[in-house]
C-alpha cells in the first residue's frame, strides 16, 4: 500500500504520458484518432447495431447538466453520436475532431438531418489555439472516452480555460473489452505482454494533484461483440489486435472458438467493463 506522501510525490501527468506513450508504441499508431481514421472501420462503429454504443450515448448526455441554452464543446466527437443528438436539444454544439474519416461521416449525417448548429472543427484538442479555433466560453466540456492526448494535464488547462460550467471526461475504470483480449492473447500473437493504457484512477490522482476535486461516479455494463459467425469474429478483432499472419489468424481464430457464445442466432463474446465519469465546475476548483 502506497502511503498519502508517496502519492504526493508521484508526478501523475507523467504516469498518464509514459503509459499512453507505451500503449502506443505497442499498438504500433499515432493514437486513438489514427486507428479511427479508417472509412470503413467507422461506418461499422456508427451502424445502430454497432455493440454498445447507443447505451453509452444515452449514459453520457444523462450525466451532463444539458439546458436549452447550453453551448457545448465535444472534445474528440469521433462520428457524430453524441454531438448530433445533443444538437436537439442546446444552442449550439461545438465537435472538436482530428481524424478525416470520422468528420466527414460526421458531416455527411449532420447535412442529410439538416442541422444547423453544429460547428466541427478539425483538429487535435492539443493543436487548438483556444482564441482563433474556438468560440469560447462553453457552457458544457466534455470528453467522452477520448483521451488519447499525450500531455492530459495540458488538455485539463485547456478545457477549464475554456469552460464557464462544468467539464465532464468518461473513460474507462478497469480495462475495455479490447484490452482485456489483448491481455490474454497478445503475447501469443506478438511475443511481448499488452501493456494497458491509463485508467480513471490516473486521471483522478491528477486532478486532485492540480487541486481539482471532482464528482466521481462510477458504472458497468456488460460490452457484447456480437457477430454472425467465426469468419466475422476474426475480421472484427484483426485490426485492434494487428493480426497479419496466417499464423496469427490461427491463433485467434483458436481463441475465439473458445469463448464465443451462440445467441440470437449469432455469435457472441462477452466482457465486464466499467467506467466512470469524472465532472467539476473549473470556477469553483481551487487549483484552476
Amino acid at each position: 500500500m502506497i502511503g498519502s506522501s508517496a502519492y504526493a510525490e508521484i508526478d501523475w501527468n507523467e504516469v498518464w504520458c509514459s503509459r499512453m506513450e507505451t500503449s502506443t508504441a505497442l499498438k504500433r499508431n499515432k493514437g486513438c484518432s489514427d486507428f479511427w481514421d479508417n472509412r470503413e472501420r467507422v461506418k461499422k462503429r456508427a451502424t445502430p447495431s454497432a455493440g454498445d454504443d447507443c447505451e453509452r450515448v444515452c449514459w453520457v448526455t444523462s450525466s451532463l447538466p444539458v439546458t436549452p441554452e447550453a453551448r457545448v464543446l465535444d472534445i474528440g466527437a469521433g462520428a457524430g453520436a453524441i454531438a448530433i443528438p445533443l444538437s436537439l436539444r442546446v444552442a449550439a454544439v461545438t465537435a472538436v475532431e482530428p481524424a478525416r474519416a470520422m468528420r466527414d461521416i460526421m458531416e455527411e449525417a449532420v447535412r442529410e438531418a439538416g442541422i444547423d448548429n453544429i460547428t466541427v472543427v478539425g483538429m487535435h484538442w492539443e493543436e487548438i489555439d483556444l482564441k482563433r479555433d474556438l468560440e469560447a466560453p462553453y457552457d458544457i466540456v466534455f470528453a467522452s472516452f477520448s483521451l488519447g492526448m499525450p500531455n492530459l494535464k495540458e488538455a485539463i488547462e485547456k478545457m477549464n480555460e475554456v469552460c464557464s460550467g462544468t467539464v465532464a471526461v468518461f473513460h474507462f475504470a478497469g480495462l475495455p473489452y479490447w484490452e482485456q483480449v489483448m491481455l490474454e492473447i497478445w503475447p501469443r500473437l506478438h511475443g511481448v505482454p499488452y501493456l494497458p493504457g491509463p485508467k480513471a484512477d490516473v486521471i483522478f490522482n491528477l486532478l486532485y494533484q492540480m487541486g481539482i476535486y471532482p464528482d466521481v461516479s462510477v458504472s458497468s455494463y456488460e460490452h457484447k461483440l456480437m457477430v454472425s459467425d467465426l469468419d466475422a469474429g476474426v475480421d472484427a478483432l484483426r485490426g485492434r489486435l494487428l493480426v497479419e499472419t496466417p499464423e496469427q489468424e490461427d491463433i485467434l481464430r483458436e481463441y475465439l472458438a473458445a469463448r464465443l457464445v451462440r445467441e440470437d442466432g449469432g455469435l457472441v463474446l462477452g466482457h465486464r467493463v466499467h467506467r466512470a465519469c469524472l465532472r467539476w465546475e473549473p470556477h469553483r476548483s481551487g487549483g484552476v
